[in-house]
C-alpha cells in the first residue's frame, strides 16, 4: 500500500519481473491513449528479446475500488562508458567515496523509463491523478525496488528519464528527495513547414550553400538502393543488422544497453506503417539501416546501423538523414525527432535542440550527496548550431 500525502490517494500496487506476469487488460485499460513505447505487445516483444541481458520490472497501480489507475516500468541495465570525457572524473570520485574503481566503467543502474526511447516513458496514470503524485508514487517504488531486493543485483544509480519543460514543477518534487538534475544531450528537432510537399519545397527554403550540401549528399550516395525492408527479411539479415548496429555502438560514448535487433521484426509486425525499417544496399549487400517510429504528427527516427567501410565514400548517413526528412514531408507530419548524437550533421539540415531533464540519485546517501558538484560540472557537448534556411525579411 502507498500512502505518502493527503493528496495522494491511498493505492495498491501489483509489481511483477515478467510482463508476461501482468494482467494484459488491466495495463491496456491505463494505457489506451498512452505512447505506443508503453503499450503491452511492445514492452513484450522487447522483453522477450532482452530478457538474457536485463531485467525489467512492472506496476500496476490500483486505486481504493481496485480499478487500475496507473502503470510503471523499470528496467536494470548496464550503463558503459566507452571513453567519455568524464572518464578521470569518475575514477577519482569513485576514490573519494572508498570504492574500488569500476570495472570497464560499467554502472549497474535502475531506470524508470526507457534506455531505448526517449521520452517519459517511465509511468503512465489516468488522467485524474496530477504529473506530481504520479512522480510521487513512482519515486516511492523506486525506493521499495532499490531497497527492497526486487533486484538480482542492487542498482548503484537510479535514474529518472526524461521529462520537458513542461513538467518542471513535478519534477521539482525528485530535487526534494535528493535527486540530481543531469544534463545531457539534447534532442535534435526539426518542425516541418506545412507548406512543403516534398523534398524540392523544402530545397527551395534552404541557402544555396545548404542546396549544394543536399545535392552532394545524393551524388555521393548515388550506388546506394534503399527499401523499406519486411519482417522476413529482417530477420534473415538479423546478424547483419546486428553488426552494423554494434559498430555504432563501438563509436558511442555512453551505452545505455545493447538492443537485440530481433525485436525489429516482431515490432515492424506490430506497428505495421507505423514503424520504418530502411536498408542501404551496395551491390546488394546491406551496408546501412535506420529505424523510425511515426507518433501521431511526429517522426521518433531510433536506432541506425552503418558499414564505416563505406560510409566516408557513399554517404550513408547524411544519406538516412536526408530520407528520413523526405519521409516526414511526404507522411505530412509536422515535427521530426532526429534524437541525439551528430548534431552537427542534424543542424545542417534545420534541427534545433529540445532539452529534455534526466534525475540522478546514488545508491548510497554519502555517495549521492559527492556526486553532485560532477554531476553539475556535466556539460552536453558543443557544437555550432547552424540553420540552412533564407532569411526571411519582414
Amino acid at each position: 500500500m502507498i500512502n505518502n500525502s493527503a493528496r495522494t490517494p491511498t493505492i495498491r500496487l501489483s509489481l511483477h519481473d515478467s510482463i508476461h506476469m501482468i494482467h494484459r487488460e488491466d495495463w491496456r485499460i491505463v494505457t489506451v491513449d498512452a505512447s505506443p513505447y508503453l503499450q503491452y505487445d511492445h514492452l513484450l516483444a522487447l522483453e522477450d528479446a532482452m530478457s538474457a541481458t536485463m531485467e525489467f520490472r512492472y506496476v500496476i497501480y490500483y486505486c481504493e475500488e481496485n480499478l487500475p489507475m496507473g502503470v510503471a516500468y523499470f528496467q536494470v541495465v548496464d550503463v558503459e562508458d566507452q571513453g567519455s570525457r568524464f572518464q578521470e572524473k569518475v575514477c577519482r570520485l569513485g576514490k573519494g567515496i572508498g570504492k574500488r574503481v569500476i570495472k570497464d566503467m560499467k554502472v549497474r543502474t535502475l531506470v524508470s523509463g526507457n534506455v531505448f526511447h526517449g521520452g517519459d516513458l517511465g509511468s503512465y496514470f489516468t488522467k485524474d491523478i496530477p504529473a506530481v503524485d504520479r512522480l510521487r508514487i513512482v519515486e516511492d517504488t523506486m525506493c521499495k525496488l532499490d531497497k527492497g531486493g526486487y533486484c538480482a543485483r542492487t542498482a548503484s544509480i537510479l535514474l529518472f528519464k526524461e521529462f520537458g519543460e513542461d513538467l518542471s514543477g513535478a519534477t521539482d518534487y525528485l530535487i526534494q528527495r535528493k535527486y540530481h538534475r543531469l544534463e545531457m544531450d539534447a534532442d535534435m528537432v526539426i518542425d516541418l513547414d506545412p507548406g512543403w510537399k516534398g523534398l524540392d519545397d523544402y530545397q527551395e527554403a534552404l541557402t544555396s550553400k545548404a542546396r549544394t550540401r543536399i545535392r552532394s549528399i545524393r551524388d555521393r550516395s548515388a550506388a546506394l538502393k534503399v527499401r523499406i525492408m519486411k519482417p522476413d527479411e529482417i530477420r534473415d539479415a538479423s546478424p547483419r543488422i546486428q553488426h552494423l548496429f554494434e559498430q555504432v555502438l563501438d563509436r558511442s560514448t555512453f551505452v545505455h544497453g545493447r538492443l537485440n535487433m530481433t525485436v525489429f521484426a516482431p515490432w515492424v509486425e506490430l506497428h505495421k506503417d507505423h514503424l520504418q525499417f530502411r536498408g542501404y544496399f551496395l551491390n546488394d549487400e546491406l551496408v546501412g539501416f535506420s529505424t523510425a517510429f511515426i507518433l501521431g504528427n511526429e517522426l521518433d527516427v531510433q536506432f541506425v546501423g552503418i558499414d564505416y567501410a563505406h560510409n566516408t565514400e557513399h554517404a550513408i548517413y547524411q544519406r538516412m538523414l536526408v530520407d528520413l526528412l523526405d519521409a516526414g514531408i511526404l507522411g505530412r507530419l509536422r515535427r521530426i525527432n532526429f534524437g541525439r548524437t551528430a548534431e552537427q550533421a542534424k543542424s545542417n539540415l534545420g534541427a534545433q535542440p529540445m532539452d529534455l531533464r534526466f534525475f540522478v540519485k546514488h545508491h548510497s546517501a554519502l555517495a549521492n550527496k559527492l556526486i553532485g558538484p560532477f554531476l553539475r560540472s556535466v556539460k552536453p557537448g558543443a557544437f555550432e548550431q547552424r540553420s540552412p534556411f533564407k532569411k526571411v525579411h519582414a
